[in-house]
Order: structure tokens, then C-alpha cells, then sequence
């Protein structure tokens, strides 16, 4: 029997709780369950792996668990302290939805899964907006949270699925090109007119930062390393890690630290009510209703919460012409996914090509000089 604290490619412990991994042999056939015990000193790790071992020769793998079941577990485990969870639990309830809480997780196949993108691919966003979805809102629906719950079932649970024979790159449904919007100096300007004051540090910070909105959201006063420069994030599918910060994005998480009495950095003064003038944390839902208010009556259209990010990118790579750069700061894990700012180089390119050359016909060197 043996417990351990999984690490990182660095060798730091990537999670303060200790993790098992056995192997049984139930109906002749040799199954493995690993996964975390949920505590954090070894006596307690080894009763609680002692206790999963006993749960799995007394009833066996957990076959007979329902998508709903799934689901639950999966939002218990893996999303209750994650940052940015949001998107995913909005993917699982569509899950649930199109193909069936009652399932076995088990029974899912590859078809049930296609039709479930089929279905989703030809609803739209409601009464108010009859577009369809988009083909990346079908795959952040259905195709990534099903792999995410499949992989985990299989590997951690020991549930009898087998997500490695579904072929999950065909299931999912063909991308638009990717954005790449940025706020012109006049968008930005009748933005920030429009946008509550209270509103402005934070918005500042994402446009400063390029941190997914989630991620920033979340950030609480013991991730905060002022001294050095940095601050403690999630990154997607990396999990917490401290990333650089500038000496202005400091100042205002600094700033922001000092008027909030919660152990949140980003907080908000309420307006009306009996709690008129007291600070609370901003939430996802409110702050994105202020920003769409803003940007409305801005005038501005076509520009999305994400497209900060883009906004960031694209002004960083022209001021440093450093692609390398720009994927550190979005934490992008390929310079594959960077490389959709390039067009910002190619612009300067033809900006100096089209340029007058020193060597034109009819000017000569002299005039030149």
C-alpha cells in the first residue's frame, strides 16, 4: 500500500493532498484505480486508500454510474476549487440534457455522442437570438466536457468506459477562424467613458494582463506577491501557477487590495440598498452585464469579453515584436495557438515595404543621406 503527492515536470507538488494508485483483479481481469484521497498527511491518505480498495472488492467498478452521478462527481472533484469552472458546468448540464442523466456512463458510445453535437449544432441562442450556435460552442458543449468526464471515469474511478477507442477529433464540429479584435483609440475611449468607475481597475488589469476573464476574476490577497512581481492564477489545463505581473498592473492590484476588506482583490461598491457604499466581490455575471452596458452605449460593437485578450495580444506583439514573448504572457502551452497574432508582423512588413525605398529610381544616394 503506498500513497504519494503527484509533482509537476519542475518536481513541485502540484496539489497539497496525497493521491492512490492499486490494482485489483475483479472477474479475472486486472483493473487500476488511482485518484486523490482528499487528505493531506499520509495516515490519513493510506485509510482512506485502504477504504476506496475495500469499496472496490466489495462492489466492484463503478459500471453501474450514471451520467447524472458522473457529473456530480466530477463537479466535486475537479471544478469545486477551480477558477474559471463555469464554461464546463454549463458544457455537463447540456451533456446531461442531450444525452440522458439516467445513462450509464459506461453505455456511452461514440454515436451517442454524435448525436448529442447534432443536436446541439441545430439549436440556437434562444427566442431573442436565432442564430445557430457556433461549431466551438457545440465542442465546449458536448465534445470537451464528455472527453474531460470519460478520461477522468475511466482512469480515476475505474468505470468500465473506454474514451481512448473514440475517435473524439472527428466528433467535433469545424471552428471559425479565430478573432483577432482589437479596441481602436476612439472604441476605447467611449468604452471607458461609458464604464462604471468602480468597474475600471479590474478592466484595466484584463486589457493590461490578457488573463482569461475567470482566471482574473478569481484572484484572492493570499495570491499576491507584490515584491516579486507576481500573482497566482489558474492557467488552463496547467492549474494554479504564479505568473509575472508589471509594475502597473501592481499598482493597481495594490490599490484595489486597499479598499477591499475581503480576502478578494477585485471587489465592487454597491450602489443602493441597505449595503449602499460597502464593498463585495465581483462576479462573473455582474461584470459581465456592466461591460455589455458599456460597450452598448459606447457605441461599440462586435467585441467580445475574450476579445480583451486578443486586444492584449495584438498590442503586445507590436510593441515588442516578440512572438516567443506573447505566448509566455497567455500562457499558450504551443506557440501554435500564438501564432494567429502574426498578422500583426505581416502589417508592418507591407507598412515598410510599401514604404519609399532609399534606393528607388531617381533618388539618389545623396538625397538620401
Amino acid at each position: 500500500m503506498s500513497v504519494y503527492r503527484p509533482k509537476d515536470k519542475d518536481g513541485n507538488f502540484k496539489t497539497p493532498y496525497f493521491h492512490f494508485d492499486f490494482t485489483v483483479k475483479i472477474h479475472g481481469e486486472r483493473r487500476r484505480f488511482h485518484g486523490s484521497t482528499g487528505e493531506r498527511t499520509v495516515r490519513a491518505a493510506e485509510a482512506a486508500e485502504a477504504k476506496e480498495r475495500r469499496r472496490v472488492l466489495r462492489s466492484g467498478p463503478n459500471d453501474d454510474l450514471t451520467l447524472t452521478e458522473a457529473i456530480e462527481r466530477y463537479a466535486r472533484e475537479v471544478l469545486a476549487d477551480k477558477p474559471g469552472g463555469l464554461d464546463t458546468v454549463i458544457g455537463l448540464q447540456h451533456c446531461e440534457r442531450l444525452i440522458g442523466g439516467d445513462r450509464r456512463l459506461a453505455n456511452i458510445t461514440a454515436n451517442d455522442i454524435a448525436e448529442a453535437v447534432l443536436r446541439r449544432a441545430a439549436e440556437t441562442h434562444g427566442r431573442k437570438n436565432p442564430k445557430l450556435v457556433s461549431g466551438a460552442t457545440v465542442n465546449r458543449n458536448v465534445i470537451e466536457p464528455m472527453r474531460a468526464v470519460m478520461t477522468r471515469a475511466a482512469r480515476v474511478w475505474g468505470v468500465g468506459c473506454e474514451p481512448h477507442r473514440i475517435d473524439w477529433p472527428k466528433l467535433r464540429r469545424r471552428e471559425a477562424a479565430p478573432r483577432e479584435r482589437e479596441l481602436t483609440d476612439e472604441e476605447a475611449a467611449a468604452f471607458w467613458r461609458e464604464l462604471r468607475a468602480d468597474f475600471h481597475p479590474f478592466t484595466a488589469f484584463l486589457l493590461g494582463r490578457g488573463l482569461r476573464l475567470a482566471a482574473a476574476l478569481g484572484l484572492k490577497k493570499l495570491d499576491v506577491d507584490l515584491p516579486r512581481r507576481r500573482i497566482r492564477v489558474w492557467i488552463k489545463g496547467k492549474g494554479l501557477r504564479w505568473t509575472p505581473i508589471s509594475d502597473a498592473d501592481a499598482a493597481l492590484i495594490e490599490g484595489e487590495m486597499k479598499k477591499s476588506p475581503l480576502p478578494e482583490v477585485w471587489t465592487y461598491e454597491v450602489q443602493r440598498g441597505r449595503e449602499k457604499g460597502m464593498r463585495r466581490p465581483l462576479t462573473l455575471t455582474g461584470y459581465r452585464r456592466s461591460q455589455e452596458t458599456a460597450l452598448k452605449n459606447a457605441g461599440v460593437t462586435d467585441f467580445r469579453r475574450h476579445d480583451m485578450r486578443h486586444d492584449f495580444a495584438t498590442k503586445l506583439l507590436r510593441a515588442t515584436r516578440d512572438i516567443a514573448l506573447v505566448q509566455k504572457a497567455l500562457a499558450h502551452s504551443s506557440i501554435t495557438s500564438t501564432m494567429r497574432y502574426a498578422h500583426v508582423l505581416d502589417e508592418d512588413l507591407f507598412e515598410g515595404l510599401n514604404a519609399k525605398s532609399r534606393n528607388s529610381p531617381g533618388t539618389s544616394a545623396r538625397k538620401a543621406q
